[in-house]
């Protein structure tokens, strides 16, 4: 059964932080955490993750405006620390018949799931070491990104992305089967 899935992270070049992980199965099962322990100061400094990201989550807003800094809601029910997340996913995977990972541009995707557990060796039994790429089905197809259904709303919600990627997908089995 396929899982697709999307993760939100921050990228310094050497370590890929994960931000939050948003997962849904061919049965419409879902997951969806944000980690508790992020470099929230890091997502502060980097511009993209603030105006894309940022938004998506949990925050306090500061009720002193401008001289206050927001900060993520630990107390929200999906804010986990890393090692919660990385049992509730690998519950989440290890809980449909061989599973098969699927994302939008897929590199990243798999390094911050794969790095929930640590070094890649230590990924545990029954979690894919891959992750299949829809861009990559997409070419194979004969088409280009552009060719894929764009998401309405939701860019950049690991949870939302995680759904267009399901319906990226059944587009992309459509044009397999000829219809």
């Amino acid at each position: 059964m396929r899982i697709f899935y999307d993760t939100e992270f921050l990228d310094d070049g050497r370590t890929i932080d994960l931000i939050s992980i948003g997962m849904v199965d061919e049965d419409g099962r879902e997951l969806y955490a944000v980690s508790s322990e992020f470099d929230q100061s890091a997502v502060r400094r980097h511009g993209w993750l603030m105006a894309n990201v940022w938004p998506s989550l949990p925050i306090l807003r500061n009720p002193h405006g401008t001289r206050g800094i927001d900060r993520l809601d630990v107390t929200d029910p999906v804010v986990h620390p890393r090692a919660q997340i990385a049992r509730m996913v690998a519950d989440f995977i290890r809980s449909v018949p061989d599973p098969q990972l699927w994302a939008f541009y897929s590199a990243y995707d798999h390094v911050a799931l794969a790095q929930l557990f640590g070094p890649m060796s230590n990924l545990p039994a029954g979690i894919p070491m891959q992750t299949d790429d829809l861009v990559t089905e997409a070419k194979r197809l004969g088409l280009t990104p552009a060719d894929l259904p764009q998401q309405e709303a939701g860019h950049h919600n690991a949870i939302a992305d995680a759904r267009h990627n399901r319906d990226m997908a059944r587009h992309l089995d459509r044009i397999a089967r000829g219809y």
